[in-house]
């Protein structure tokens, strides 16, 4: 008999969403402890302090709006956190950025190949982390499910990495493409940890891929906002280098809008600095000028906007309650 998924609200052993990711915080110092030795002290490092964990809270809540138990899904959502977190080493190397959130990025503090073979055992974590969650009670056919969904993602994610590379210097290279991209990159990832979460709750498969819809326009709209941060983050809160999509020569979004909208002599200046051989001080923030006076920066936003909307209405269907709430309120951030 198929065991039905029903929403849930909040009660005594359903945790309020502030908990969520309190549990998920203090599980990740559980697994790497601060007095980690050798390839786990990489880890402590990579993963403390917590950043946004945006891919493990969506799995959490996409769990707990059908009523799973936190304990049991946690496992799936640290190993999320991991994947990611391994990702973000190797593109750090990729890019030659020195510096992730504000601090040297791994390979800057422990060299290129300590920061590969790390990123590459973060990406078992989520395999071995997915296979835990059956001695936590949840059934082999859930597990087998869910590490498929993740499976292909991951292949996703590879295909999306190489498409950016490929991508590199080709401002002719059109919307479409950079959205494709984008897709692979950041947001079917974020679609995987949402069908997880709601595979390891027993969610139907309809339930699943409304779900996993959401979590694609999330993903679209948080590579956009990325794409922004070095024209929006005077602050530098996101602490990694703002010219790195200019020094590797990357199409975003508001460049490739840019291109579109610019007046003729606008545009001639804007091709001269993202196609220069070398980049120069004070490049950034010319691009920055330019990408404001046509209008590209606000149509990037409005892009954004509008796949961070398509996100929240594709939860519309469920009932109301606090993980959904803490869904949406993601959607918003």
């Amino acid at each position: 008999m198929t065991e039905l998924a029903v929403p849930r609200q909040h009660t005594a052993t359903h945790p309020a969403p502030h908990e969520v990711r309190a549990a998920i915080e203090t599980e990740i110092t559980t697994r790497w402890p601060q007095d980690a030795t050798g390839l786990d002290a990489i880890h402590h490092y990579a993963l403390k302090p917590p950043s946004k964990l945006l891919r493990p809270l969506l799995l959490c809540h996409s769990a707990l709006v059908f009523g799973a138990s936190l304990h049991r899904v946690l496992p799936a959502a640290v190993g999320f956190e991991s994947a990611h977190t391994g990702s973000l080493l190797h593109d750090d190397i990729l890019d030659n950025d020195p510096l992730r959130r504000g601090r040297p990025a791994v390979h800057t503090r422990y060299g290129p190949e300590q920061a590969i073979v790390a990123g590459n055992a973060l990406f078992f974590t989520l395999f071995a982390n997915l296979a835990e969650c059956g001695q936590r009670g949840v059934s082999d056919d859930r597990i087998r499910q869910a590490l498929a969904v993740q499976a292909r993602a991951g292949q996703e994610v590879c295909r999306g990495a190489a498409q950016e590379l490929t991508l590199a210097g080709a401002f002719d290279s059109g919307i479409p493409a950079y959205m494709s991209m984008a897709r692979r990159k950041t947001a079917v990832m974020l679609a995987a940890a949402c069908q997880v979460g709601a595979i390891l709750a027993g969610a139907s498969l309809d339930e699943q891929e409304k779900l996993a819809a959401f979590g694609e326009h999330l993903g679209l709209a948080f590579q956009i906002r990325d794409d922004l941060l070095p024209y929006d983050d005077a602050s530098g809160r996101s602490g990694k280098p703002g010219d790195s999509d200019l020094r590797n020569h990357r199409p975003t979004l508001p460049i490739l809008l840019a291109l579109d909208l610019a007046n003729p002599a606008d545009e001639k200046a804007l091709r001269r600095l993202i196609t220069a051989a070398t980049y120069t001080p004070g490049a950034q923030q010319k691009l920055g000028v330019l990408l404001r006076r046509c209008g590209a920066l606000t149509k990037a936003r409005h892009t954004a906007d509008s796949h961070a909307s398509s996100a929240r209405e594709a939860l519309t269907w469920l009932p109301p309650g606090p993980h959904l709430d803490a869904l949406a309120q993601l959607a918003k951030e």
